[in-house]
């Protein structure tokens, strides 16, 4: 492992050693360079090492507010001239560690304003914040063509199961779930979109569709189950998880 996973693993140590100072330095040299020293870790920055962050609020205060204090400083860059599709989506991110979707609106709002060619790229990370808000007629607006958006999703989870059975990779089975239940949250808030702005044709197409696209039919089973009993997703990933720990 590299020097930035080393400090991300420290800080975790310190939080469960009561050492809650260090682990918020470590939490915010990480969140700041870590991305210098090892790229790869792009994914991890943004969820793993936010959950973390948040873990740490939960018992040092200080640790919330420096995290909205990265916040609003990305925010205001990203209102004067900073703008970049990057800088939006460690904004949503934090946002969404936070519970804080409404910034996310807001801020959305008025880049839609000041700075629509940029809304529009960055409308994918700023959805579930827009439906949260209820703002259907802006999710809609940028929503595009919702037909061609979940193709576009079903041909990602397509390709990536694809890969999986190529390469055998059974250990990648966290990885696939993982990919399942993102590819279900995303046609669901495309459909209450559709639903909530009186489609209710196109949303039982791109329904279909959602299920239709997918070449595996086990794949298939699987975002069904998901869509009818949602957490069922979360189920296979713990039981998968367990079954792991009871081999070794």
């Amino acid at each position: 492992m590299g020097q930035a996973h080393d400090v991300l693993e420290r800080a975790r140590t310190a939080r469960l050693e009561g050492r809650y100072e260090d682990a918020l330095r470590d939490h915010l040299w990480f969140h700041e360079n870590a991305l210098a020293v090892e790229p790869s870790l792009a994914g991890v920055r943004l969820s793993f090492a936010l959950r973390d962050w948040i873990y740490l609020a939960e018992q040092f205060p200080l640790a919330r507010r420096a995290l909205q204090g990265l916040r609003d400083r990305d925010t205001a860059r990203m209102l004067n001239g900073g703008e970049s599709r990057d800088l939006f989506r460690d904004i949503v991110a934090i946002n969404s560690a936070l519970g804080e979707e409404k910034a996310t609106h807001d801020l959305f709002v008025r880049m839609d304003i000041q700075m629509p060619a940029l809304a529009a790229q960055c409308a994918d990370f700023a959805l579930p914040a827009l439906v949260a808000a209820e703002d259907f007629t802006l999710a809609r607006r940028h929503l595009g063509d919702p037909a061609a958006r979940v193709a576009a999703l079903a041909a990602s989870l397509n390709a990536y199961t694809e890969e999986l059975v190529k390469t055998g990779g059974t250990s990648s089975a966290p990885a696939l779930l993982s990919f399942v239940l993102n590819y279900t949250k995303e046609v669901r808030l495309v459909v209450e979109v559709l639903h909530r702005q009186d489609e209710e044709e196109l949303a039982e197409q791109v329904s279909r569709a959602a299920l239709d696209d997918l070449k595996s039919d086990a794949l298939r089973d699987a975002v069904e189950r998901e869509f009818e009993t949602p957490g069922a997703t979360i189920k296979a990933m713990v039981a998968h998880a367990r079954a792991n720990v009871t081999e070794h």
